[in-house]
């Protein structure tokens, strides 16, 4: 798990070119590599400029730029509970994921998640990968565009949900109905597991509907992010019609 100076720390030119873009008054400051001058770091320190955001050089560094924020913002339940008010109106779709231990699976999820421009991400905090420097770097930036929420009890984050009326869709290489037969411009809470296990089963009983993504007898499994990917997207298709 992070520690406090690594959740206020962030690495790699996708990270903080979106933190520019997004919540530039949350940096404090950026680090670039001294030996490097060339067309990206420059790009980074017109953006750092524009933004009025402190950019300096350090000898330490050999490829990728660091900054450090001001404070970090950690989203639980209650704070998912507000959020979800304010947008009930807009169709939203939030994407649960259930039981990714791999941190490269759970940052390539919400990479898909937020490229997808769904509501927000919600993370079973007893039962994944917490939210490391190797998460954010697999997103690409996808963690700092993302509204994350990691809750403690996933059953009564899902009941909330149930009870405002969302379809509760799960994910399975079993199950019988595929994603592209169903209605999907509702709100939506769509649930993904492990590539492995797929989701725990106390979260799959919780589930109104299941599908799976795809009908090929010889491989129908596929990779967590795929999957996020596949799911997502056609949602999105689905709501934009």
């Amino acid at each position: 798990m992070e520690n406090e100076s690594q959740s206020n720390h962030r690495v790699g030119f996708h990270t903080i070119e979106m933190l520019l873009k997004l919540s530039p008054e949350n940096i404090k400051q950026i680090f670039i590599p001294a030996n490097r001058n060339d067309a990206r770091i420059q790009n980074l320190i017109s953006l750092a400029e524009a933004a009025s955001v402190s950019v300096e050089k350090k000898k330490n560094l050999n490829q990728h730029p660091e900054a450090t924020l001001k404070k970090e913002e950690i989203l639980d339940l209650s704070d998912l509970k507000k959020y979800e008010e304010t947008i009930q109106r807009d169709n939203p779709t939030f994407l649960v994921i259930d039981n990714v231990i791999d941190p490269r699976n759970l940052g390539a999820c919400i990479r898909s998640a937020a490229a997808s421009n769904i509501a927000g991400v919600i993370i079973n905090k007893h039962h994944c990968s917490p939210i490391t420097p190797l998460v954010r770097q697999v997103s690409a930036g996808g963690t700092e565009a993302m509204k994350i929420f990691t809750v403690t009890n996933l059953i009564n984050a899902i009941k909330h949900f149930e009870k405002l009326g969302y379809l509760i869709l799960g994910t399975s290489e079993h199950a019988e109905s595929m994603h592209t037969e169903l209605d999907l411009n509702k709100p939506i809470l769509t649930i993904i597991g492990s590539e492995e296990e797929g989701m725990r089963e106390k979260t799959l009983e919780k589930c109104s509907t299941v599908c799976t993504l795809s009908k090929n007898e010889t491989l129908n499994s596929l990779n967590v992010s795929v999957a996020a990917g596949v799911i997502l997207f056609e949602i999105a298709r689905q709501k934009l019609e």
